[in-house]
């Protein structure tokens, strides 16, 4: 192959064995944002070009922010042990459970992803 197309996810991480299996390669394409699961190493020693599709998923990253916001907000996580658990005290769950509304929630920069997450 010359260009393979990658997601940033385990086990599909373009190792040196990985590109060594082809040798006509001339383009590691990340289907995402990053290059830490490319051996940059290997690649630069083989003249591979690496690059990625800048901004294809800033708009899931802010809304995977944004979920993780409320899910902490809400004390979803220890809700939802409880629940797992076989139990379900209501009343625990909701004494550290709280609305948005009124809140102050903001960001320590804002880039790309953080100016969608305030948006």
């Amino acid at each position: 192959a010359e260009v393979v197309i990658s997601q940033p996810f385990w086990p599909a991480y373009m190792t040196a064995e990985r590109m060594e299996k082809a040798p006509k390669l001339k383009l590691c394409l990340t289907a995402g944002i990053g290059s830490d699961h490319v051996d940059l190493e290997a690649a630069c020693r083989r003249g591979v070009t690496v690059a990625e599709v800048t901004f294809c998923n800033s708009i899931s990253v802010a809304e995977h922010v944004v979920m993780m916001i409320l899910s902490l907000v809400r004390n979803y996580i220890p809700a939802y042990k409880q629940v797992v658990a076989g139990g379900w005290n209501i009343a625990d769950c909701v004494a550290r459970s709280y609305d948005v509304e009124g809140m102050h929630v903001g960001t320590v920069a804002a880039g790309r992803i953080g100016f969608f997450c305030l948006s």
